[in-house]
């Protein structure tokens, strides 16, 4: 029975390290910019983009042409400090987007 047990644990935790294991997560800065872009095409497709007022463009669309200028210039590290901006803020939209799924109205039934 023990050995069943353990035998069940193990490869539980294999089957669960593999799940994580394909989850790619970007490194080169254009992952980032690919995911972000990817991101927030999905975001915008339900309408759930995040900008101030005064602003005439989105974070994710000010943070990736901020990221491609400091690329036009050479500056590699600004220019994949402003893809994960951009990566992290068109996530963030989809997951907002994502979590409001189930939800209802209060006056609803």
């Amino acid at each position: 029975m023990k050995k069943l047990l353990i035998g069940t644990a193990i490869v539980a935790a294999l089957g669960m390290g593999g799940c994580t294991a394909t989850q790619s997560t970007p490194v080169t800065y254009a992952d980032y910019v690919e995911g972000a872009n990817a991101a927030h095409a999905k975001a915008k497709a339900v309408n759930n983009v995040w900008k101030q007022k005064k602003m005439k463009q989105s974070y994710v669309d000010t943070y990736l042409s901020k990221a491609d200028e400091a690329k036009k210039k050479g500056d590699e590290a600004t220019a994949l400090k402003f893809a994960k901006e951009a990566y992290k803020s068109a996530n963030a939209e989809v997951t907002q987007m994502e979590s409001w799924k189930g939800l209802k109205a209060g006056w609803e039934k």
